[in-house]
């Protein structure tokens, strides 16, 4: 039987490090906590979002549901478009919104004159609330093109936040 007490003829093993290992090991665990440090910083950053602009099209029971697609001239050509913007950038913003309705939307924001125009002025988490008239008086397909703007250095500038509506005009059937 073995007694582990009597550790008398065993030796202890020992690491011999000379002072080059010593630095390249001491090198390597400091940057690895610099680099893990920079991860870090980097992960916390990118999880806190930016701020940023809503803007969205409601339907009369104010659900993103049931948009008007077609409308006939001189019975219903007349309608109003819920809109609602939310400021998400954790400051006071002024606002220019463009309401276009062109033909065709290929790029944005579109190259036309606008229809109508608001501007006001929203706090941090504030909406702003309206319903649009539109009046469209001629058959065709339409764009009906809600544009964003923000005012920076006393300019409007594109925020590239836009809603489409697309309606279909049509002659009174009679």
């Amino acid at each position: 039987m073995k007694n582990y007490a009597d550790n008398s003829n065993q030796t202890i093993p020992t690491i011999n490090i000379n002072k080059k290992n010593f630095i390249i090991i001491t090198v390597l665990i400091v940057t690895s906590c610099i680099i893990g440090g920079c991860i870090i910083t980097y992960i916390t950053h990118i999880t806190k979002p930016p701020g940023y602009h809503e803007i969205y099209i409601l339907d009369r029971q104010n659900q993103a549901i049931s948009y008007p697609q077609t409308i006939i001239i001189n019975q219903n050509n007349t309608f109003n478009a819920p809109l609602t913007i939310t400021n998400n950038m954790q400051k006071d913003q002024e606002y220019q919104l463009q309401i276009k309705i062109v033909h065709n939307t290929i790029t944005f924001p579109v190259d036309a004159l606008p229809y109508n125009t608001c501007e006001f002025t929203l706090s941090h988490s504030q909406n702003w609330n309206s319903q649009i008239p539109i009046t469209i008086n001629e058959k065709g397909n339409y764009s009906i093109v809600f544009e964003l703007y923000t005012k920076q250095d006393g300019d409007y500038v594109f925020t590239h936040n836009y809603c489409v509506l697309h309606v279909n005009a049509i002659a009174n059937i009679t």
